[in-house]
């Protein structure tokens, strides 16, 4: 019997792995009467749940009055001690405690106990967005910021925040429990400022707990070796580091899965089929919110796992972030225990998955690509014609669901990976041998 909570996928569509969970229309009537203690501890139970947070930290031009990306301007090394923004991409829709009762909002606040003021970056935002905000922010953020905006043909990136028409910065707060969400932090060397402010704005004083990196083919640039330096004092910087228990180093491909599969395919002709099966197994990035951990429930072959492609050339720099790390806790005498992983996830430029509806629209655009491309490598062969439509998407039903989340690895296991092999066609990048770990998959709840 097929999961009705599944997302599948209907004509010539890829389907999708992460569930939904179903909209009960039934009310229970008498919960009013329930003993306040077991309303809260429903209330509770209901937010308990891991969520993935990606945050930008930017410090303030003194010239421009703009938020400047990375956290410092290049070439100067010093102590960050004016002020600083606090971004937060792709905001997930709030819970639904917020606007459920006075005594749930409550429980809301009390869960998601940190609050730092922030701006919202949105792609777009309808007026349902800024309401299903709105419900979040018991306060407006108003700091005033001057911001700029990219020319039409400018360079994507910039060391300023700069907006194009469709994008927007909105005043909000950033609200999250320290026990169980993970914050993954562009502008590293902010992060003695970040820890601290979450810290001092915590009623229990936990501070923050899991931090990840993102360490794609510039993971040269987490010099963690200067965060003293960057950090108002050496002792600040110690006590945050301590307060610490997980360390993730995400790595995202800078190319998307059926690029890579196209250009193993050309050289590896006789291993498209397995190829396409292949480019479905890798997990696609999420942008945000609630994540679930298991075991990969999907059928992905060892042959997978033997070839997970990295945008690098060398597998020390696979774990050169982590040992520069681990040189800064043991300069510092952190004697804290962390919990060190890798992981790892595709796609992350052109992937801003929240929703159902950003998966289904990403694996339709994706499904249309597959079938272009299986169309050209059967004509490149002079093979039987065109597939037919039926053909095309029997072969999708077939293949591998996909998985909008990210897999994690062991740090420890580091020692057993090798680099089986580069990408073919002189283009950068490498496929590493996983196969001796299973990996741990981090499924985004849709």
């Amino acid at each position: 019997m097929k999961d009705s909570n599944q997302v599948k996928s209907s004509g010539e569509l890829l389907s999708l792995l992460n569930h939904k969970l179903p909209i009960a229309d039934a009310i229970f009537h008498l919960f009013p009467r329930l003993p306040t203690e077991l309303r809260l501890m429903i209330w509770e139970q209901s937010l308990t749940c891991e969520r993935y947070i990606k945050v930008e930290l930017c410090i303030i031009d003194e010239k421009t009055g703009k938020m400047r990306r990375g956290g410092v301007i290049p070439g100067k090394v010093r102590r960050l001690t004016g002020p600083y923004r606090i971004i937060f991409h792709h905001p997930p829709k709030p819970s639904a405690l917020y606007s459920t009762s006075i005594e749930s909002r409550a429980s809301a606040k009390r869960f998601y106990r940190i609050v730092l003021p922030c701006f919202y970056f949105m792609e777009s935002p309808t007026i349902k967005d800024l309401l299903h905000l709105g419900e979040q922010n018991s306060e407006r953020n108003q700091q005033g910021i001057v911001l700029g905006h990219a020319p039409p043909d400018g360079p994507s990136y910039s060391p300023f925040i700069n907006l194009t028409k469709s994008e927007a910065l909105i005043p909000g707060t950033l609200c999250f429990n320290p026990e169980l969400d993970t914050l993954e932090i562009k502008g590293w060397p902010l992060l003695a400022n970040f820890a601290h402010d979450a810290w001092s704005h915590d009623p229990r004083r936990a501070g923050l707990h899991h931090v990840a990196f993102s360490c794609t083919s510039f993971s040269f640039t987490l010099r963690f070796r200067h965060l003293p330096r960057y950090a108002s004092s050496e002792e600040q910087l110690r006590q945050v580091m301590a307060r610490l228990r997980s360390v993730t180093f995400i790595h995202y491909t800078a190319v998307d899965r059926v690029s890579l599969v196209n250009t193993e395919a050309h050289t590896n002709p006789a291993k498209r089929q397995c190829l396409l099966r292949y480019g479905c197994s890798l997990p696609v990035a999420g942008a945000t919110g609630n994540f679930s951990r298991q075991k990969d429930p999907r059928l992905i072959g060892s042959e997978v796992l033997k070839s997970v492609y990295f945008d690098l050339r060398r597998m020390s720099s696979l774990t050169n972030p982590y040992r520069r790390w681990t040189e800064l806790v043991e300069k510092l005498r952190v004697t804290t225990p962390f919990v060190y992983k890798i992981a790892y996830a595709t796609d992350e430029i052109k992937s801003r998955i929240t929703c159902e509806s950003d998966a289904v629209a990403f694996l339709k655009h994706e499904s249309e690509r597959w079938s272009k491309q299986l169309d050209k490598w059967e004509d490149s062969h002079q093979e039987q014609g065109r597939r037919h439509p039926k053909e095309t998407a029997g072969h999708f039903n077939g293949a591998v669901e996909t998985a909008v989340g990210f897999w994690t690895f062991p740090i420890d296991s580091c020692g057993q990976f090798r680099l089986s092999h580069y990408r073919s066609g002189n283009e950068p990048g490498g496929f590493c041998d996983f196969s001796a770990v299973q990996p741990e998959l981090c499924l985004f709840d849709l």
